[in-house]
């Protein structure tokens, strides 16, 4: 998989350094999603059309409350399983197929958003298209290494499914190798000892995990 993230590494030069970090609240993303839903599907509707007005804080809410919504399947989701199997055959068209059919009711997934940008261009789709799977990757990368510095269990990466760690590591900071991977059962945080880059200078980086143990916790 770091190979297939290396073959993208120019187009990803696109987003430059890091931004200054935000505040982050998932209470405050799960009353919008429970007591305020149709400003979310508002915000929803922006984001999908990749509106260049949307800030860090509406793109947080559309990928961290896709948690809270009924349709969030975390590491139960057959089709990223299906994804993974099709990506190790090189099968180009089933995983467009199969990516794009994760997109139609987790338009969050990095997994998914990478590789229908990646098979939409083997198979000669339309650039606009391919252009909106890489606008909207590029944005969720950016968002989420602006709600936290992942240099501390204080001040972590949030992602929603363990595999954005790897989307974080190798397609935004250039992180060439990672030591070792072990869970925080207290903080909830995976800590990832890795070799720095010049985007991220620290060996250890911390990933929230809680609202994917949280989701597959209850199965």
């Amino acid at each position: 998989m770091k190979r297939i993230f290396l073959i993208a590494t120019t187009l990803l030069m696109m987003l430059g350094t890091v931004q200054a970090q935000e505040k982050f609240d998932y209470k405050l993303v799960k009353e919008i999603v429970d007591n305020e839903r149709t400003y979310f599907n508002d915000i929803l509707k922006l984001y999908l059309a990749d509106d260049p007005l949307l800030r860090v804080d509406d793109v947080a809410l559309i990928y961290y409350g896709q948690t809270y919504l009924p349709t969030y399947k975390g590491g139960n989701d057959v089709n990223e399983k299906a994804l993974k199997n099709y990506v190790a055959e090189n099968n180009q068209l089933k995983i467009y197929e199969t990516a794009t059919k994760i997109l139609s009711y987790n338009p969050v997934s990095l997994n998914a958003l990478f590789y229908a940008w990646l098979s939409s261009q083997q198979l000669l789709k339309t650039e606009k298209e391919t252009k909106s799977y890489v606008h909207k990757y590029l944005t969720l990368l950016k968002m989420i290494t602006t709600m936290g510095d992942g240099k501390s269990s204080n001040n972590p990466f949030r992602v929603i499914n363990p595999d954005d760690q790897d989307h974080v590591m190798y397609g935004y900071l250039d992180i060439e190798q990672v030591s070792s991977r072990n869970l925080d059962t207290k903080t909830l945080c995976n800590i990832i000892r890795v070799t720095p880059s010049k985007k991220f200078t620290s060996r250890l980086m911390y990933f929230d995990v809680s609202r994917y143990l949280a989701h597959t916790s209850k199965k």
